[in-house]
């Protein structure tokens, strides 16, 4: 009887310490290594010299953290026991079973991360093997193709130790796909702002997700989506009027871009800004039971700073 450990560990992109705090459940945990340590460890794995390891993870896959020199991961591992002439043929079972934990549990809580706040953590690359006389064996591994550029404003990921128990209610309750259709393809357009490296394109697939969720017909879009997120938004009637005012200016921007009006380009404050009203929305409407339709229709009868559906 042989002991096996099949593991699996995702490399965090864009992350820091505060990550560490965070449980996510089912065996995942998150950990970090000494980038020495780290580039030794993952040059077996991605069967490279140490040096180019080294490379790849910093320049490629931004998962070191150079002010800190730590690499962040997540790790889980299992032990089970076979027979010996089954090893082999048991390799496969099990990558198709880990890998399918990781799929359909791991990567949503990821995802409902960045939904949660502001920051491009991802996994860009994936590692399966065993440990064998305390030597990891990989037999797999899989790379997302996740963009991964680090804008200039953007923050590493980072987790206050008040959000803590919020974030961690948040990626157990909310599930992925939404199963609402608009929802969901506002969900999708959110995410593709993160994964291309042009900042005018990541604007507009933000304007999108604002469409597929506030638009009803073609008249008026800059007024009926201005509002709507201003409705949707503001806990008074300055804070509406406030956003209903930047809503306007980022939908003229967006009108410029699409009609090559000027060379506009969207800054990364202007991105960072429709990202939020755009991440805000989405988290507001998937509290609410109702369809596009009751939702239009409810902000329609509502005005600035009268939130009283909340009640």
């Amino acid at each position: 009887m042989l002991k096996k450990r099949p593991c699996f560990i995702g490399l965090l992109a864009n992350t820091n310490a505060s990550i560490l705090k965070l449980h996510l459940g089912n065996g995942f945990t998150i950990q970090s290594m000494p980038d020495d340590e780290g580039y030794k460890f993952f040059s077996i794995l991605e069967n490279l010299s140490v040096y180019e390891t080294g490379k790849k993870l910093f320049i490629a896959y931004h998962c070191l953290n150079a002010e800190e020199k730590k690499l962040y991961f997540v790790i889980n591992c299992l032990e089970i026991d076979v027979e010996e002439e089954d090893a082999n043929s048991l390799v496969w079972k099990i990558s198709v079973k880990i890998d399918d934990l990781v799929e359909s549990y791991l990567e949503p809580k990821i995802r409902l991360m960045r939904l949660f706040k502001e920051g491009n953590i991802h996994i860009p690359m994936k590692y399966y093997f065993f440990i064998e006389n305390d030597t990891p064996k990989p037999f797999m591994s899989k790379g997302s193709g996740l963009f991964t550029h680090i804008r200039p404003m953007s923050s590493e990921y980072t987790v206050e130790e008040s959000e803590v128990p919020s974030l961690e209610k948040f990626i157990q309750d909310t599930k992925l796909p939404f199963h609402r259709e608009f929802l969901q393809l506002a969900f999708e357009n959110f995410e593709l702002s993160y994964q291309v490296p042009n900042t005018n394109l990541s604007f507009l697939a933000l304007m999108n997700s604002l469409e597929a969720l506030f638009n009803r017909g073609q008249a008026e879009l800059s007024y009926t989506i201005s509002r709507n997120v201003a409705v949707l938004l503001g806990k008074d009637v300055d804070e509406s009027m406030m956003i209903f005012k930047k809503m306007k200016k980022l939908y003229a921007m967006r009108s410029d871009i699409v009609h090559a009006r000027k060379l506009k380009v969207a800054s990364e404050r202007e991105l960072l800004n429709l990202r939020h009203y755009v991440r805000e929305s989405i988290k507001e409407i998937s509290y609410m039971n109702e369809n596009k339709k009751e939702i239009f229709d409810l902000l329609n009868s509502h005005g600035f700073g009268d939130r009283t559906w909340y009640k």
